[in-house]
């Protein structure tokens, strides 16, 4: 059986990922990873994703937290130098 980290670790998604594509997609961890897998190769999707992951960073950093906007800043840097944009 696969688990959730296994389906992560096959999209290449990191702890911070799937919580801020979780948070903007509205979906079950599964569901995410389902979809980043089936849009990889599709700029637009992909760039759909990057603002769900923009729009869980503009909630961190309206709490504060600037160790927690870092982390997130990096997940989308890891999401972008993963996926296709153009």
């Amino acid at each position: 059986m696969l688990t959730l980290k296994d389906c992560a670790d096959f999209c290449d998604l990191s702890d911070d990922e799937l919580l801020g594509l979780l948070e903007g997609a509205d979906m079950s961890p599964i569901e995410v990873c389902a979809m980043v897998q089936q849009s990889a190769d599709t700029p637009r999707e992909c760039r759909k994703m990057v603002n769900f992951l923009q729009s869980y960073l503009e909630k961190v950093e309206s709490k504060g937290d600037s160790k927690r906007a870092h982390e997130v800043h990096e997940a989308i840097n890891h999401f972008v130098s993963n996926h296709h944009m153009v």
